[in-house]
């Protein structure tokens, strides 16, 4: 049985007023213990009309007093429910069926698809670029509060999508990735999200703004894990004991920050092709540049999730093959995946980067 929730007149009054928090389901009015928590694991009726009206409990006693482990517990709602986003798997069966997927969508152990497209909830495999052993919060694998925060405080503070700041295994403490909570629809560069709408999911009702030109959060944010992975130039991240980029040059891996396509010159990468891509792949901007007809000079910032979905996709490594043309897909677009070229990766690359675009096309 599904685990449902009783919608408040309050949480929908927020929603109209446009206070409620995008994403943020756990979180104040809409924060009801007993759709996570039960006192006594032998419970054999809902509670009427004084909650939600479930007996969903599966198998127990669990600690923390949840009515199922914590990955149950959460697909409970985030897998083929109309009440909530779908994360898991390919076929979207949740609140918004048609969108393009935000962080795209999770895999899990002997269920969704295959583990290198992305994250692999109950795995207990060393995270990609991990110097430590086992990242993850307990021995039974990667769970959904490894990177969320579930009571949606986000490490005390409003967090988008209820996102840690303290995540991974070696004392890194990354940044809180803020956003406009107070003021959805309204663009404040301080915060490091501008969200268009309330609570959507869609890829489309979200874009990244840039308070530190030097740094990105949600590079901090991921990097909590993959240490190896993160970095801008000049940083105290290594590799092999080497810093990545200095002197803002000969990187060792991809900058997640501090690096403007085109600023660099020399035919890295160009914000003339990027511009000129219909489809583009998400950057942060310091001046809303994705909100205009092109980026200006110096306003185009790669990060992470620039070339990765946060949960995974249909790709190796949850990559979005988007060529700049064609549909929009969690994968990438339908100019990638029907390339006649064959270099369904080179898409990506030439979204900014000269060489790749010559050899694919230019759209």
């Amino acid at each position: 049985m599904k685990l449902h929730r009783l919608l408040l007149v309050g949480a929908a009054a927020l929603m109209l007023t446009g206070t409620a928090r995008a994403g943020d389901h756990h979180t104040g009015l809409t924060l009801r213990c007993a759709d996570c928590h039960v006192m006594h694991f032998s419970q054999s009726h809902g509670y009427l009309g004084a909650g939600p009206n479930t007996t969903f409990l599966g198998t127990g006693p669990n600690e923390y007093l949840l009515r199922a482990p914590i990955n149950d517990l959460c697909l409970s709602c985030h897998d083929q429910d109309s009440s909530a986003p779908d994360v898991l798997g390919a076929a979207n069966g949740g609140n918004g069926p048609t969108d393009v997927r935000l962080a795209g969508y999770l895999n899990r152990l002997g269920l969704e698809g295959i583990p290198a497209t992305g994250h692999t909830l109950d795995s207990t495999e060393t995270a990609p670029g991990s110097d430590a052993m086992t990242p993850w919060s307990n021995p039974d694998g990667l769970n959904c509060a490894d990177c969320h925060h579930q009571h949606g405080y986000g490490g005390g503070s409003n967090a988008y999508r209820n996102l840690l700041s303290n995540v991974g295994n070696s004392g890194f403490l990354g940044s809180l990735v803020t956003y406009n909570d107070t003021q959805i629809g309204t663009v404040d560069p301080t915060k490091d999200v501008f969200e268009r709408q309330a609570a959507e999911y869609d890829e489309a009702d979200m874009d990244w703004n840039e308070p530190d030109n030097n740094a990105s959060a949600i590079g901090d944010f991921c990097g909590g894990c993959h240490e190896n992975f993160h970095g801008s130039p000049g940083d105290l991240t290594t590799v092999g004991g080497v810093a990545s980029g200095t002197n803002w040059d000969k990187f060792l891996r991809h900058p997640t920050a501090g690096v403007n396509i085109g600023a660099l010159g020399g035919g890295h990468s160009s914000l003339g092709v990027y511009n000129s891509k219909t489809n583009q792949v998400k950057v942060m901007s310091e001046n809303a540049g994705w909100d205009a007809v092109s980026f200006s000079a110096d306003d185009a910032t790669p990060t992470c999730v620039s070339c990765h979905k946060a949960h995974g996709n249909g790709n190796a490594y949850g990559l979005i093959l988007r060529s700049g043309v064609g549909t929009l897909t969690v994968d990438g677009d339908t100019g990638a995946t029907n390339s006649s070229t064959g270099a369904v990766m080179e898409h990506l690359c030439g979204q900014c980067h000269v060489q790749a675009a010559a050899f694919v096309g230019v759209p």
